[in-house]
């Protein structure tokens, strides 16, 4: 059988695959670590990789528009809180999250999970209707002049691409916030009037999270589906062993007697997050993950990126 060729971003979470403490059971396989907006865009357009990290959203966008080209494991390679990932002009009246009604917002793309996540909170906790927004995308410090795929928006929604950078429009004002995983230079750098909206976003997760019980789901693996007609052994052997590379790298965080990140305390920040979530955050299988799938989904479908009747088990089909 063919070597399979996987394109990744990295992780502790594959760390045990890249150097060779798992392997996949039956398959040889060649890693790739490739920077996310660019891996993404490769699988999406080129299916450049047997078995591949992907974007969440952009898996849902793809198979609600009927395109089966992969099939989904119940493998969740990213999770993050997203509170902390909106920016907003400081004078500008914002103060509250109600206050983006009529707002213009930027993103990198409108089908980016992140995006995803926090419209739907908007929605759902402050009455920021999608519809009340004008969304501009673009890149972050460098210009990107088209989507990942391209998609009609929904009646009502505005969205249009600038070929600035959104950290020049919400340095010079054009737009009054951004929703970004990475944060803008001109907020780092103090050189204009920006500030998270959520100015202690850790608490705002902790508390999202005792409200919804939801960690978000980023990104999840998928693997070709000519490869899953012909070898239907090769998805238990993903799942097993991106499992256990899981199951490693969190053992590692708490066992080490030296920390595996330049990070001070690292062992004590591992447990507070257990403590704090009460359970492993980052647990794989659809069981476990149901509730914060159907979630993203409706998400999805309000922000029309996918039909309202798609169900959790078309994206692992």
């Amino acid at each position: 059988m063919a070597t399979l060729s996987i394109g990744c971003t990295f992780s502790d979470r594959i760390e045990a695959l890249l150097d060779g403490r798992v392997a996949i059971a039956g398959h040889a396989a060649v890693l790739h670590i490739v920077e996310a907006q660019r891996l993404f865009r490769d699988v999406l357009r080129d299916a450049a990789y047997d078995v591949a990290e992907l974007s969440m959203a952009s898996h849902i966008a793809a198979v609600g528009a009927g395109r089966r080209d992969y099939v989904g494991v119940p493998v969740f390679l990213s999770r993050s809180f997203r509170h902390a990932n909106l920016y907003v002009r400081t004078d500008r009246g914002i103060v509250a999250p109600n206050d983006l009604a009529g707002r213009t917002i930027g993103l990198i793309d409108y089908q980016q999970t992140a995006g995803v996540w926090l419209r739907g909170l908007l929605a759902d906790d402050y009455g920021v209707s999608r519809q009340s927004v004008r969304w501009v995308t673009a890149g972050l410090h460098a210009p990107v002049l088209d989507d990942r795929v391209s998609m009609a928006p929904l009646d009502g929604i505005r969205i249009e691409r600038s070929p600035a950078t959104l950290d020049r429009l919400l340095a010079d004002g054009t737009i009054d916030a951004v929703i970004s995983p990475g944060a803008p230079r001109c907020f780092l750098n103090g050189t204009a009037p920006v500030d998270r909206l959520w100015r202690d976003p850790r608490q705002s997760d902790l508390a999202w999270w005792r409200q919804t019980r939801i960690f978000p789901i980023m990104h999840l693996l998928v693997v070709r589906r000519t490869l899953v007609e012909t070898c239907p052994d090769i998805l238990p052997a993903l799942y097993g062993a991106f499992d256990e590379a899981r199951r490693l790298a969190a053992a590692d965080l708490v066992s080490r007697d030296f920390p595996k990140l330049a990070l001070p305390w690292l062992n004590d920040h591992a447990m507070a997050a257990h403590r704090a979530l009460g359970q492993d955050p980052w647990t794989y299988g659809l069981d476990d993950n149901r509730h914060v799938l159907e979630t993203l989904l409706r998400y999805a479908a309000l922000d029309g990126l996918c039909p309202s009747d798609l169900t959790v088990d078309d994206l692992f089909s």
